[in-house]
């Protein structure tokens, strides 16, 4: 057998879920599977306790779904990836989410693999944290005692990735004025796993930088932002040499955090080519 025996549990309504979270032990959720299944086959081959219960939130209906509401996009847990990428609210620097969508890993698994699961599986190589900390987005969770909590994505992942609740949306504010670049490098041709990523929204205000987020995933740590790097950036006009000077102002622990020198390199063309699109943007403007 591939995985070690466990019970299964299919609830078809989040208040049925909470019901059976709270009253089971060694339970384990289940979004779209794509990660979650690997790991208890990983630890079954390597001999390791894997949990009795899987609860699974597949057949929760009111966990799917992507829309605008007033001035924030809504995108519930269970939301496949494919599904989000042809969302029509992904406009405005909701724009992104499409280019994110494509770069994770091949179409089957894009019908398979969740935005919840993206986001909670604590996989600090994932690629949906990096560009919601960039927007600013807020995750929302429900506890077993039927509580919301509401967590800015920056805050969950500085502090791990860790939930002892059901992620059942992330919320996201509309910008329009918003200007957003995001560059990702994979490990290899073979395998697309990203070996980085880096995401830079700005608000240009009279050809200055404003309100900067530079958030970077350098695949070993939780995506984080730079901001000694942001701070240069708010302190910096539209002119076509500032891509090449930001790279004097980084904070290296970052980047420099169990690479090569090929990886160094590859951060910071990605910076620099990064703040060139933000520039041209908006010299065409």
């Amino acid at each position: 057998m591939l995985l070690k025996p466990f019970t299964f549990y299919l609830p078809i309504t989040l208040s049925e879920a909470l019901t059976l979270y709270a009253s089971l032990e060694e339970v384990r959720i289940l979004a779209g599977g794509t990660f979650l299944l690997n790991s208890l086959k990983l630890l079954k081959r390597k001999g390791t306790k894997t949990p009795q219960n899987i609860l699974s939130l597949r057949k929760i209906d009111e966990l799917k779904g992507v829309y605008l509401e007033k001035d924030q996009l809504v995108i519930k847990a269970m939301t496949i990836i494919n599904d989000l990428f042809a969302s029509p609210s992904l406009v405005d620097n909701f724009r992104v989410l499409k280019t994110v969508c494509r770069n994770i890993s091949t179409n089957p698994i894009r019908n398979m693999a969740t935005v919840g699961g993206n986001l909670t599986c604590r996989y600090t190589w994932t690629e949906m944290g990096a560009v919601m900390i960039a927007l600013g987005a807020y995750m929302h969770f429900i506890g077993k005692d039927r509580k919301e909590a509401i967590i800015p994505a920056e805050e969950f992942f500085n502090t791990g990735a860790k939930t002892d609740k059901i992620f059942t949306h992330v919320a996201i504010k509309r910008d329009k004025t918003a200007s957003i670049a995001y560059r990702r490098v994979r490990k290899n041709s073979d395998v697309d796993v990203p070996l980085l990523a880096v995401c830079v929204k700005t608000n240009f205000k009279e050809d200055h930088f404003t309100n900067t987020r530079v958030t970077v995933n350098n695949g070993v740590t939780f995506a984080r932002r730079d901001f000694i790097l942001e701070e240069f950036l708010n302190n910096s006009s539209c002119q076509n040499g500032v891509a090449k000077e930001a790279l004097d102002h980084l904070d290296t622990s970052i980047y420099d955090t169990r690479s090569d020198d090929y990886k160094k390199h590859m951060f910071r063309l990605s910076l620099k080519n990064a703040i060139i699109e933000l520039v041209e943007k908006q010299k065409n403007v």
